[in-house]
């Protein structure tokens, strides 16, 4: 029977129970950096062929203390049905004379969604995929809308011709979630690195698995290296394409400060949550290039995930391959 290879990478909208409403929330790793209220918030329709489609979002933005925080916006794309969601983020006092900006700017695409009413348009959690300027959103990662009120279409006999809109007003929470600069206290000893922690760093990649002998089985991993999600790419990891006696692992650090890295994976996997695929420990066995003031690295933590999960679909033929996206971040350690 000839092998067959079929590679998906599927960001999926899930249906969410009432418990699930309470998972609209990053995996650890991400902690809450600042919070905003809706004010003049508006969802937009138009009106085809007798319905009402959306086509965006706009709304002002005002922290717990009344001032200003900035605004927010998205347009859904009716061919792939996907909305993206925008903010522009007053920046601080402090940071805006260190940044030299007034403010800064996200893109964030979203992950998952939960209907909490009939009277209300959904809450969702949104990954950063893209960013402008700097200030105080600076290490922002997800964002999360909650506490949805209106929002919803008008009534389908009052769409009398193509082509006229309506905006519904909807108020809400938007939570943002910084990338913490340390790594989660109490590990599980067996993933708990020894050694002195150097630098975080994010992922956004994909897990590779392959149906054999009838079951989805790891077979590896390939992931961009950015400083934050949606920040600047500092490199690539993953299964060395030709595996040495020092390991199948390879890191790939861009210059000007360029080094690598190669390991293995050294203890069996943590499942942290059931939302990402299991948390990793790797064993950096041999190094080149810039090394840390602390000495050469010596171990990488893959932790935080959100996604890469075990396909959920039936395997039919043995040589299958899946591609599940994934996030997470990488905690190293040196010597």
């Amino acid at each position: 029977m000839s092998t067959q290879a079929i590679i998906l990478c599927v960001v999926a909208v899930l249906s969410w129970s009432a418990v699930a409403a309470h998972n609209l929330v990053p995996p650890q790793g991400f902690s809450v950096g600042f919070t905003g209220k809706v004010s003049k918030g508006t969802q937009k329709y138009v009106c085809k062929s007798g319905c009402w489609v959306k086509t965006g979002s706009s709304a002002d933005m005002y922290a717990p203390d009344g001032s200003k925080l900035g605004n927010y916006w998205s347009a859904y794309d009716q061919t792939t049905q996907s909305t993206t969601y925008s903010w522009n983020i007053i920046n601080s006092g402090g940071n805006s004379v260190e940044s030299g900006q007034s403010s800064c700017g996200l893109e964030a695409a979203q992950l998952k969604a939960y209907e909490k009413s009939q009277t209300a348009i959904p809450e969702y959690l949104a990954i950063v995929k893209k960013r402008s300027g700097s200030g105080d959103a600076d290490q922002v990662a997800f964002i999360s809308l909650t506490g949805t009120q209106g929002g919803l279409p008008p009534r389908k006999e009052l769409c009398l011709a193509t082509g006229v809109t309506a905006g519904v007003p909807f108020y809400g929470n938007f939570t943002f979630y910084t990338q913490d600069r340390q790594p989660p206290q109490n590990l599980p000893a067996s993933i708990a690195p020894k050694g002195t922690f150097v630098q975080v760093v994010f992922l956004d990649g994909n897990m590779r698995y392959k149906f054999t002998a009838g079951k989805w089985r790891y077979a590896g991993f390939f992931a961009t290296i950015l400083d934050v999600a949606g920040g600047n790419v500092l490199g690539r990891v993953g299964n060395a394409a030709k595996p040495t006696s020092y390991g199948n692992l390879l890191w790939k650090f861009n210059d000007p400060n360029g080094f690598w890295l190669q390991g293995f994976q050294c203890a069996q996997p943590y499942q942290m949550d059931t939302e990402g695929c299991p948390w990793r420990l790797m064993k950096i066995t041999t190094s080149g290039g810039s090394q840390t003031p602390f000495g050469a690295f010596k171990y990488a933590l893959m932790a935080g995930t959100l996604g890469g999960q075990v396909p959920k679909i039936a395997g039919k033929t043995d040589g299958m391959s899946w591609g599940s996206c994934f996030s997470g971040v990488f905690y190293l350690y040196a010597e």
